[in-house]
């Protein structure tokens, strides 16, 4: 994964995804003996500070957000979890109409797949768009998907879409 690089038309929501990105792949990159919290709080050092302050409304709204990304990461990151796919496009379809999506993270649990997807602020229509997508892809790639979670790392809701056997969720 290379380094992002941040131009000024970029909004702050889109500069802290970025962010959050290298973070979540410098950690599930890392050992499981070396993920902890300390470890994720040098990430956020590492890759908090490229940020440039402007972006934001005002210093609070700054700071705020960086509290707020730190605490709900610290919750979510998992350190004995194995990714096999992590912030990786896939595509999916009929030959003549491939489609794209990208995955943050997919591990196993109990031989079957379990996808993550981080992202700022709660979604519903995203939510519902991309568990189709996603299953649609992990269909193609043959991946037995058992759940998709998303994450919120503003306002740390968690929400978990099942996969019945038929593909539809619940």
């Amino acid at each position: 994964m290379s380094a992002i690089s941040l131009s000024m038309d970029q909004n702050w929501k889109q500069a802290v995804e970025g962010v959050v990105k290298q973070i979540i792949f410098h950690y599930y990159q890392a050992s499981p003996s070396l993920r902890s919290a300390s470890f994720i709080l040098r990430l956020i050092n590492r890759y908090w500070k490229t940020l440039d302050q402007h972006l934001f409304d005002s210093p609070v709204h700054y700071y705020t957000v960086l509290v707020k990304t730190t605490d709900h990461l610290l919750h979510f990151l998992q350190p004995t979890v194995d990714c096999f796919l992590l912030f990786e496009r896939v595509e999916y379809g009929a030959k003549r109409m491939k489609k794209s999506i990208e995955i943050d993270m997919a591990y196993n649990d109990k031989g079957k797949g379990v996808v993550c997807k981080f992202f700022l602020e709660t979604d519903e229509t995203f939510c519902s768009r991309y568990f189709s997508c996603v299953v649609a892809a992990c269909r193609d790639l043959g991946i037995v998907l058992s759940k998709v979670e998303f994450y919120s790392l503003l306002t740390g809701e968690r929400k978990v879409f099942y996969v019945d056997f038929s593909h539809h969720f619940y």
